[in-house]
């Protein structure tokens, strides 16, 4: 393994993030004082497996050249039936109406990265943030794709947006749910209705069989006044009362 380094400053550069920076300098540290130290040895003291895909990033970056790049890099490829990217991509393809290729090295490329150090709800905010942000600008919405939301220069404010503005963030709590256009809204859903989300639902009255009875009327509410009604229809069930209204779910 060789890096292709000409000064520290070179460690510097924003296309490296701070585990592949660190990396480097351990490399580099290592190399330093015992000039002919092998690769073999070197795997022993920095668990070389582990760094695969950021070594992978670092050799096709030119920071590095690495004899092993190709059988790691194939070995990454293998591994693209992780459930976890397949939920991921399923969630965005279908927030966006896409259709990106979750078995596509180029496609998830920085998603795997990214799966390193976050959970499948921290990206799946970020998905949602995003495209409740950009998906009415002509410009921005443009972004919508893994290689800008998953970019590691990109991720983490896009993150820390999502978990401060909580923006989109009913877009996950409603997949969480698996809601489904005309799916009815039930009690048990309560603890995944967001309080200060507005949610599109329409209300229907319905006979003492359950059979709709009107057109049904639509309205928007915050997530607190929706989660009282659906308490409010809860205790009329549990008290022997019919039950009132159907709720339905309705994408804004």
């Amino acid at each position: 393994m060789k890096v292709n380094i000409n000064s520290i400053a070179d460690l510097l550069d924003d296309k490296l993030t701070i585990k592949q920076r660190g990396l480097l300098i351990t490399i580099l540290l290592i190399k330093d004082i015992k000039p002919k130290f092998t690769l073999a040895k070197l795997k022993t003291l920095i668990k070389i497996k582990e760094y695969h895909q950021d070594l992978i990033s670092l050799h096709e970056a030119k920071f590095i050249t690495w004899s092993g790049y190709r059988s790691a890099k194939n070995a990454k490829a293998q591994e693209l039936d992780n459930p976890k990217i397949e939920d991921v991509m399923s969630f965005m393809n279908g927030l966006l109406v896409r259709n990106f290729n979750s078995k596509s090295q180029a496609t998830t490329k920085d998603l795997r990265v990214r799966l390193e150090d976050h959970s499948v709800e921290d990206i799946k905010k970020v998905i949602a943030n995003r495209y409740a942000e950009w998906k009415d600008s002509e410009k921005m919405s443009k972004h919508l794709n893994p290689t800008t939301l998953f970019r590691a220069s990109n991720f983490e404010k896009y993150l820390e947006e999502a978990n401060r503005t909580k923006i989109g963030q009913g877009f996950v709590s409603a997949n969480r749910m698996d809601l489904k256009g005309g799916d009815e809204l039930l009690f048990s859903m309560n603890d995944n209705i967001l309080d200060k989300d507005v949610y599109s639902i329409k209300t229907y009255d319905i006979d003492p069989k359950g059979n709709r009875i009107s057109s049904g009327m639509a309205s928007k509410v915050y997530g607190s006044t929706l989660k009282q009604m659906l308490k409010a229809e809860n205790n009329k069930i549990q008290k022997g009362f019919v039950k009132e209204f159907l709720y339905i779910y309705k994408e804004n």
